[in-house]
């Protein structure tokens, strides 16, 4: 993977968070609007983008790196965990619960899957699916625990109802069966997965709006929470697939998904749960500002 090409993407995803920003400093997007357009991410493009991308040939050797994904998920997630529990074991319970979430779940859907098609193509998309697996299944059980002051719903229930996770399941089982998906249903799930590009980087521009700029200079914890995010995390993951003898290409891809910032769903969540949504608001917002430089070095790495 070439750095200069990867620097040119996320420069992309930069000038869209700064389309987002003006839009939202000329009074374009409202705040009515930024929750419809979250629902419609999370509810319909983000899962359409999913789907598409289990839509393609494979052999042998596709099905061995989509078992090799899911087992490399499942160890890195488990590390990472473990890292956010000894970096951050200092913070009060609010900052804690913030940083832990933000580092054990990047911005996958949003920014990771359009990134990962547009950096190395749609096979790769489908292995970055594959790997979300677990990622969706921790993000809603043990990620959101960790921000819930309540008794959360079956966590059974919750994957069930979750468009990412349907998406899933439709789209392995679509692929397994090598189900031809006609052109008329394709077409459009493809038109609506494009809308994962623009979009959320838009909304990022409209959270930077509600932040102020000389509290975050001199925030020392939101520079070590990213350090430990977009530094160390995707280091340490880079670590583990080498020891692992893990395929380069698993490598790039897995290794590139980890570099990313903090999920958006980390602001939602706190919002639904009545957590320190200024808070989670900023480090989800500098994470992303941040990556804009991280990224391309992390990319050198691999």
């Amino acid at each position: 993977m070439q750095a200069s090409f990867v620097t040119e993407q996320v420069i992309v995803l930069g000038i869209l968070m700064a389309v987002g920003y003006v839009a939202t400093k000329r009074g374009i997007i409202t705040d009515a609007l930024s929750n419809g357009i979250t629902h419609l991410l999370t509810s319909i493009a983000l899962p359409a983008l999913i789907f598409s991308s289990f839509n393609i040939r494979y052999s042998k050797e596709t099905i061995r790196g989509l078992l090799l994904a899911i087992l490399y998920s499942l160890i890195i997630h488990t590390s990472i965990i473990l890292l956010s529990k000894i970096a951050f074991r200092k913070y009060p319970a609010e900052k804690k619960q913030t940083f832990r979430f933000g580092t054990i779940f990047p911005n996958l859907g949003f920014m990771g899957l359009p990134l990962i098609l547009e950096v190395f193509g749609q096979e790769a998309a489908l292995y970055a699916s594959v790997f979300m697996i677990p990622y969706h299944t921790l993000l809603w059980t043990y990620g959101e625990g960790i921000l819930s002051k309540e008794k959360a719903d079956s966590p059974f229930k919750k994957i069930l109802k979750t468009p990412a996770i349907i998406a899933i399941l439709l789209g392995t089982i679509a692929l397994l069966l090598k189900i031809q998906v006609p052109y008329v249903i394709e077409k459009p799930i493809a038109m609506l997965a494009s809308l994962t590009g623009p979009l959320p980087m838009i909304l990022l521009g409209e959270k930077i709006t509600k932040l102020k700029f000389k509290e975050i200079a001199f925030d020392k914890d939101i520079y070590y929470g990213c350090f430990i995010k977009l530094i160390v995390s995707p280091i340490l993951t880079l670590i583990i697939l080498r020891a692992l003898s893990a395929p380069a290409f698993l490598v790039n891809i897995i290794v590139t998904m980890e570099s990313l910032p903090s999920a958006v769903m980390m602001v939602i969540l706190t919002q639904r749960h009545g957590g320190n949504i200024e808070f989670a608001s900023k480090f989800a917002v500098i994470s992303h500002i941040v990556s804009i430089a991280t990224i391309p070095l992390i990319s050198l790495l691999i």
